[in-house]
């Protein structure tokens, strides 16, 4: 069975518990240095030198060799990570609570730490199974306390209702917590939705639907950006404007549906040709634009000239077979021309090329 490897957060949390042991080991050595050196020459039986091998020294080590195989198991196999640490976290109390004296009253409370873990990997199953060995705990706490030890048996009770409340609290932070990741889920799945549509309506806002190519507005915005910028950038920069010839004729003889396919394919030569750096938008009708920019005014016309000769060689099926040509008005923008005035010097030159023959380019 393919196990997924862990999430981000996943490894992040796995790693604040790694500390979180690191921490809760450091603070056991230290508390029992101090045990120890605090009842020098008072209680030799916590003091001397076979305390310290058999309660510090030994099972420490094992709690040291416990946390480097969590951090081996953590680098090597982290899809392991998270049921290791809660197994281990089981293991680290019961090692200390067996290695505290029984003086320590509160002792049983370490059990709190495994029912803690459980609860910040928000898991339902890993918090029953911490329960049920808290249960047992509490189970033989009782069995091995005397019936008529009342004080240490209201001591049990008490411990065993902190773990009670402690597991129900639990249970309900896991609930809590699952419901704001829903929240939160299905929050960034309403952003995305909405950002989405607003990509799609800036979209329909800006691009013509029939040819794919920018619309009328987006063409008078493009074109009044760089006649700004030119004047902190100065750079190359053509206007051409193009017209089907003769396309009401097309539309009278062969139907608008034949025309919607003309405008299309014109659109697509238009494409195929243009640099990453041109644009190129229909701006009404059988009309449309091209602004060249970064190349000297005979590359730009070599592009439309190629755009020219590919539109009047390409045949369309639907019209037996038959092409359309198109007139081509070019201008070539000095630095000095303001947006309407650069538009208008290149349909005067369209219109030259209209009533000149048709199927050429004019350059004004």
């Amino acid at each position: 069975m393919h196990i997924p490897p862990p999430t981000p957060r996943q490894i992040y949390w796995n790693r604040v518990l790694l500390n979180a042991f690191w921490m809760v080991l450091l603070v056991y050595l230290a508390s029992q240095l101090f045990v120890s050196l605090s009842m020098w020459g008072h209680r030799p039986e916590l003091s001397g030198g076979q305390y310290f091998i058999f309660h510090v020294l030994i099972p420490d080590s094992v709690l040291l060799v416990l946390i480097l195989m969590l951090e081996a198991v953590h680098k090597w196999k982290p899809f392991m990570s998270e049921f290791s640490i809660i197994v281990a976290s089981h293991l680290y109390g019961i090692l200390i609570l067996m290695n505290l004296s029984t003086e320590y009253h509160v002792k049983p409370l370490i059990m709190l730490l495994p029912l803690l873990v459980s609860m910040i990997y928000l898991n339902e199953n890993y918090l029953k199974a911490s329960s049920a060995v808290c249960l047992l705990y509490i189970i033989m706490l009782f069995l091995n306390t005397s019936t008529y030890d009342y004080t240490l048996r209201i001591q049990n009770i008490i411990i065993a209702l902190i773990f009670a409340g402690t597991s129900l609290a639990g249970f309900g932070v896991i609930a809590r917590g699952r419901d704001l990741i829903r929240s939160l889920e299905n929050s960034v799945k309403s952003e995305q939705d909405l950002r989405i549509q607003n990509i799609i309506m800036d979209r329909l806002s800006k691009i013509d639907p029939l040819t794919d190519l920018y619309n009328h507005k987006t063409f008078h915005e493009y074109l009044g950006w760089l006649i700004d910028h030119q004047q902190n950038n100065p750079f190359p920069m053509q206007l051409a404007v193009l017209d089907i010839d003769n396309f009401k004729n097309v539309n009278d003889q062969y139907g608008h549906w034949v025309g919607d396919i003309v405008l299309k394919q014109v659109a697509a030569v238009m494409l195929e040709h243009i640099g990453s750096d041109d644009f190129a938008a229909r701006y009404g009708g059988e009309e449309f634009v091209v602004i060249l920019t970064a190349k000297p005014l005979e590359d730009s016309h070599r592009i439309m000239e190629r755009i020219l000769t590919g539109i009047a060689g390409m045949p369309v099926t639907e019209m037996e077979n038959k092409s359309v040509t198109v007139s081509i008005g070019m201008h070539d923008y000095d630095g000095s021309d303001s947006k309407s005035s650069t538009f208008q010097q290149a349909d005067d030159a369209l219109y030259e090329a209209k009533k000149t023959g048709k199927n050429k380019i004019v350059i004004l």
